[in-house]
């Protein structure tokens, strides 16, 4: 600790006595335009590489002002200035100086070639950055920002036959964690050469795992034809190309341009994969195909093996071997509650995988004007066959006056315009069937289903004066990687409100962000569920008599950090339920886990917890784990605190920064 102080204090005094900081563009911090700035601040930095702890030299550092003082007093009298950036260079020794900043909060950023961008206060790549406050007792603030280098990933693909695939696509995906289930984001891609090498740089250290994707998109060549003349005409955003692709039939487009354009022909439909490889046709009319593929021999991402990257790694052998399979083909007609329903997006996902999203799809098509749809290249295996159309909600008067814009969203909406909004466009339609393939399946009739509502009314239970319903929506959020996402509705005047039809699953109710002032969530209560903080089942079947209540009295825990010799140090405070494990089961809900870094004397604040029995712990900033990753909290709860938060209570405690095993 003394050491960390006596480094700090001769970055200052070499800071304020001049020293040469050989730096471009250091000048004066942001000041707002047309308010003269008022100069009471100085930041003095050092930017280092998080796996070495060298200088990175040359990065370019931005200061950008967050918000002006929180009041004129705190700035001397004088307000804070608006916002506004500045950019400058960090000289050889990785340090830099910004001066001549005004109250406030601002964020230091960095980038520099080969690193992955920074931030001050990230303990993690990609983490939560910490803004800083200038202030009258704040004036000069020392600030060191890690950044992390890029990693790289590369392999071999071959074929069947063990020779090398060539010009085909392979992914990297990030493993994250949502609702404790683990997800896969994109993390970059590459295509094999010659030899079937490829390699996949500019990776986010983290866990990964690797893949050559093979999804099967199926499209009408009336269609594709349609698409090419519209492109050939520059009418690209235009109403007759809008108009005649939906958002599904422009998705399955943009797979094939992916795939660079590559497909076979099959009657009046165009076949490709995803990555590009094509389909095999045989004497007798069946099509064999390439399947998704994860390293090293794995068919679904439940198998694939997870492998992680450091800073600055370069990881060699990431192979993959691609079977050719033989496939069926599987097609029907999608009916809504007037007939057949035409550009309407299929697809057969992959019943092993464990989350829907667009790892699962094995195959995506879309019905035609007639209703009938066809995929080809479905291999053998058991599925779930998923079909969606949302419904369509009224534009906003500046967009459905604007001819092109409205066109567009006709084409994300299968061609049904920007106008006015029909009972039968409004209504969401869905279907959900297991699907077990052998061979052919050309006769399926899917029946969609009309989306439910949940309906209800808010309440403002308190002292405060009421704000208007206005300020406020309600919201389903869908619990995992479901294909809708919040669709927040308005509350009228009477305090009822009713969602927009939403496909059966699991939900939360929340807010979509619109709080009013002084006002916090206490409840939404659904069939004597509160959906806020447990999901809720969501049926064919609309739900009424929802009840959300807002309340006035804010719940708090402020306190210090403190090290093994009670002197104050800087940390970051986890709190979560003491009933962790329950709440981890029912979907590990946002509201009841928060996260706060320390000021640079140990103090923290949390506002806004629910009414409920906590555990608190305090960790250095570089043990911060990820809070919806399941696996971190028996290890937190070892070394946590109990708390107790009553409705309007306000709690002060003393946490000793812990060492967390795990």
């Amino acid at each position: 600790m003394r050491h960390r102080m006596l480094e700090t204090a001769a970055v200052l005094i070499a800071a304020l006595t001049g020293a040469a900081f050989a730096q471009r563009g250091a000048g004066p911090g942001p000041a707002s335009a047309g308010t003269p700035a008022t100069p009471i601040g100085l930041v003095v930095g050092r930017v280092v590489d998080a796996g070495t702890g060298q200088p990175v030299a040359e990065a370019e550092v931005t200061v950008t002002m967050l918000a002006p003082a929180p009041n004129p007093a705190m700035a001397g009298g004088m307000p804070g200035a608006g916002p506004r950036n500045v950019r400058l260079l960090t000289g050889p020794d990785g340090r830099f100086m910004v001066r001549d900043l005004p109250a406030g909060n601002l964020q230091v950023g960095v980038k520099a070639p080969g690193y992955v961008s920074g931030s001050h206060g990230q303990t993690r790549p990609g983490g939560p950055p910490s803004p800083i406050l200038i202030s009258a007792d704040n004036k000069i603030v020392a600030a060191s920002i890690r950044m992390w280098r890029h990693a790289v990933v590369s392999g071999i693909v071959t074929d069947e036959r063990g020779e090398p695939a060539v010009n085909v696509m392979v992914r990297a995906m990030a493993r994250t964690y949502r609702q404790g289930q683990p997800r896969f984001g994109s993390g970059g891609f590459g295509r094999t050469d010659d030899r079937g090498m490829y390699r996949i740089s500019g990776l986010t250290p983290g866990d990964y795992i690797v893949l050559v994707p093979q999804t099967q998109s199926t499209m009408p060549v009336a269609v594709m034809d349609q698409a090419m003349q519209a492109a050939l005409g520059g009418e690209a955003f235009g109403a007759g190309f809008a108009a005649g692709l939906s958002g599904a039939s422009l998705e399955v487009a943009a797979g094939m341009g992916a795939a660079g354009g590559m497909g076979v022909r099959v009657g009046d439909q165009m076949v490709s994969s995803q990555s590009g490889t094509m389909p095999v046709l045989s004497g007798d009319g069946r099509m064999a195909a390439y399947v998704t593929q994860f390293h090293p021999a794995a068919s679904t991402s439940v198998d694939a093996t997870v492998f992680p990257l450091a800073s600055g790694d370069e990881r060699t052998g990431v192979d993959i071997r691609m079977p050719l399979v033989p496939t069926s083909r599987v097609g029907g007609t999608i009916i809504g509650p007037e007939g057949p329903l035409a550009n309407v997006q299929v697809r057969l996902l992959n019943a092993a995988e464990g989350a829907d999203d667009m790892l699962s799809d094995v195959a995506r098509s879309f019905s035609a004007a007639n209703g009938s749809f066809q995929m080809f290249g479905v291999p053998a295996g058991q599925y779930v066959l998923k079909v969606l159309r949302p419904g369509r909600q009224p534009l906003p008067p500046a967009m459905a006056n604007n001819p092109q814009l409205a066109a567009l969203m006709g084409g994300m909406t299968g061609g049904r315009g920007g106008g006015p909004v029909s009972p039968a466009d409004a209504l969401t339609l869905f279907a959900e069937m297991p699907l077990s393939v052998e061979r052919d399946i050309t006769d399926l009739a899917i029946t969609l289903s009309t989306g439910a509502t949940v309906s209800g009314r808010v309440e403002f239970v308190g002292t405060a004066a009421m704000p208007a319903f206005s300020t406020v929506s309600v919201a389903l959020s869908p619990v995992g990687a479901q294909v809708m996402g919040i669709r927040p509705s308005t509350v009228g005047e009477d305090g009822r409100f009713s969602t927009p039809g939403s496909v059966a699953g699991k939900y939360f109710i929340s807010n979509a962000g619109r709080t009013p002032p002084g006002w916090f969530l206490k409840s939404a209560m659904v069939n004597g569920i509160d959906a806020l903080d447990q999901s809720f089942e969501l049926s064919t079947e609309n739900i009424s008599n929802v009840v959300v209540t807002y309340t006035d009295r804010q719940s708090t825990v402020s306190g210090t950090v403190i090290d093994g010799s009670s002197a104050p140090v800087q940390g970051t405070v986890l709190v979560f339920p003491v009933a962790y494990r329950d709440w981890i089961a029912k979907g590990m809900s946002l509201r009841l886990t928060r996260t706060a870094r320390t000021g640079a004397k140990g103090a923290f604040s949390i506002p806004g917890l629910p009414a409920r029995d906590y555990l608190i712990v305090a960790v250095a900033d570089d043990q911060v784990p990820d809070m919806q990753n399941p696996n971190v909290f028996d290890a937190l709860a070892r070394a946590a605190t109990t708390l107790t938060l009553t409705e309007g209570d306000t709690r002060t405690v003393s946490l000793k920064l812990a060492q967390v095993v795990r």
